[in-house]
């Protein structure tokens, strides 16, 4: 797995910026919480990706990016992969709910911290 909460890169917008280490340090965990959930499964956390995002009901097509022939076999497992309602309903618990999109338009910030008013 390229990222997780121990796995960051040397530099760049995600680790550059305190407001994006502060907005993003989630998602790093969650990276973590998934690539451990995948593990158990037996399968990548590429292939458990694309299998959740082509078993949502608005998607008629995941779209893959892969830089190798090795992340292009995992992608392209999901197609093997049974994904049931319970499991992708497990899978979208390892994420907490995103604040509502409306508020981002509102979003404040003290001076360059990326501390967060409300």
């Amino acid at each position: 797995m390229k990222y997780g909460s121990a796995k960051k890169p040397d530099s760049g917008r995600l680790v550059d910026s305190e407001l994006n280490r502060l907005r993003y340090q989630n998602d790093l965990e969650l990276a973590d919480r998934f690539a451990a959930f995948a593990k158990k499964l037996g399968v990548s956390p590429a292939t458990l990706a694309v299998a959740w995002a082509k078993s949502h009901p608005a998607v008629t097509a995941p779209i893959i990016g892969a830089r190798n022939l090795a992340q292009l076999e995992d992608s392209l497992a999901a197609a093997d992969f049974e994904m049931t309602p319970d499991l992708r309903a497990e899978i979208s618990s390892l994420a907490l709910a995103p604040e509502p999109a409306s508020g981002r338009s509102e979003e404040k910030t003290l001076g360059q911290f990326g501390v967060w008013k409300k």
